[in-house]
């Protein structure tokens, strides 16, 4: 029988879910945490939520395949599992629907300053006309995106949806998109000079980390929004704080930050014009089915010798000896 290794944590409907739909032929070993990886040694092909380093990249000798649970790889040594004809495959889109979602939420929660009147009311205020001078809406605003992949261009459909209008950045201008939706095609620099909400939905690589550094931020607009559902480095966070400080924007919505769990003296999320989210974009009960099976959908394609689900699933092709079928 083929084993699935299983690492990092999960919530327990996902955990039900990978055990409920193990496909027929196979065992699903867990090693949750480092400490268990031993446990994995006889396993064929492994899903993972974690880092997948050296320890476990010489503890694997059966491995064939790593099947990423989400889209993010930024943390993995594509070159090291490439030299073992290891592919990495990821999830490509199948969060981005919620966190779409999530994005929308944060948009919204800042312009409404919903946190500091939930703050208002709990003690027993009620701030019904103090925040209306500081209260936006959606419609009529010009949403800039940074990033028209699966997420931000989700995001786009939905912002058009409340009314505003859509301009965007990215390395790979999408004509079909701005023909089908009219979107706008800008620059970097004016979709940060031009937009009142600017969200990020680009990846974690060498040249966006740290992109919005302070010298991005003070060409944003006063009254602008930044919104990062994204990566947290892609953000110069003390820049962020200085430019929420002194009003210098309106405020920020954020999921991701520079470092994870929050560090107990991080500034960010003790601004009234932030709100904060903790990196939940991709974490809800109904869509852990949609990922579990994906996941499992990778697997057995390759298992059989047939194409990956998308051609953007496998992440580490320029490193493989054996090309995949994609």
């Amino acid at each position: 029988m083929k084993k699935i290794g299983l690492t990092g944590i999960y919530f327990p409907g996902a955990l039900e879910a990978l055990h409920e739909n193990v496909p027929e032929g196979f065992e699903l070993v867990e090693g949750i945490e480092p400490e268990d990886f031993p446990k994995l040694a006889e396993c064929d092909y492994l899903i993972t939520r974690l880092k997948v380093d050296e320890s476990l990249l010489h503890t694997t000798p059966k491995l064939k395949l790593i099947q990423r649970w989400g889209a993010g790889y930024n943390d993995m040594d594509l070159e090291a599992w490439g030299k073992r004809d290891i592919p990495i495959s990821t999830c490509p889109g199948v969060n981005s629907g919620i966190a779409a979602e999530l994005t929308i939420m944060l948009m919204l929660a800042v312009y409404r300053n919903l946190l500091p009147i939930n703050r208002k009311i709990l003690n027993n205020v009620w701030p019904k006309t103090e925040y209306f001078g500081r209260s936006y809406m959606i419609n009529g605003k010009t949403v800039g995106i940074i990033g028209l992949g699966n997420i931000g261009s989700k995001v786009a459909k939905l912002v058009t949806a409340f009314g505003a209008t859509v301009q965007y950045y990215d390395i790979e201008r999408k004509t079909e998109l701005e023909a089908e939706y009219g979107y706008k095609f800008v620059s970097q620099d004016e979709l940060l000079r031009t937009s009142d909400i600017v969200t990020l939905h680009t990846p974690l690589t060498a040249l966006t980390r740290g992109m919005i550094d302070a010298q991005a931020l003070a060409k944003m607009k006063p009254l602008a929004i930044l919104i990062n559902a994204a990566r947290g480095p892609i953000v110069d966070e003390d820049a962020l704080v200085d430019a929420l400080e002194h009003h210098r924007l309106l405020g920020a919505g954020l999921d991701t930050y520079a470092q994870e769990p929050l560090p107990a003296d991080n500034k960010l999320v003790r601004l009234d014009n932030v709100v904060a989210s903790a990196h939940a974009g991709g974490n809800t009960k109904d869509n852990d089915i949609n990922m579990v099976n994906y996941c499992y959908s990778n697997i057995l394609n390759f298992e059989n010798h047939r194409p990956f689900n998308s051609k953007r699933d496998v992440v580490n092709k320029q490193y493989l000896k054996t090309p995949v079928l994609d």
